[in-house]
């Protein structure tokens, strides 16, 4: 019975560390979303210093269209990655859990006579 028992939390203990595996990954993800959300969000400059020509300033114009839609896409990733990661933290506290309460019913049955 005992075998049986250390296989199940073996597996549990298994289970836990790779539910630990994808929550470091899933917040290396949310670092790394964020830390281009901050790059790209200080290239958006929106007007010139001083004086610039009418066509540099309509170029930097549609290249701040285009850098607003970026951190809008990624901003919208850095959401779903933040949400993944409170998943996985959910799922590793379900998995440690999972291997406590077999560990005390391994013990519960070791202490029978």
């Amino acid at each position: 019975m005992t075998d049986v028992l250390d296989r199940i939390i073996r597996v549990r203990e298994i289970r836990a560390a790779q539910a630990l595996a994808e929550l470091g990954r899933a917040q290396a993800r949310v670092n790394a979303e964020a830390a281009l959300l901050a790059r790209v969000s200080t290239l958006r400059i929106g007007q010139y210093q001083g004086v610039a020509a009418a066509g540099a300033a309509k170029a930097r114009a549609r290249a701040d269209v285009m850098l607003g839609k970026l951190a809008g896409d990624i901003a919208d990733r850095l959401a779903n990655n933040t949400a993944f990661a409170a998943e996985q933290a959910q799922s590793l506290a379900r998995a440690r859990a999972a291997v406590d309460a077999a560990i005390a019913r391994r013990a519960e049955r070791e202490e029978l006579p």
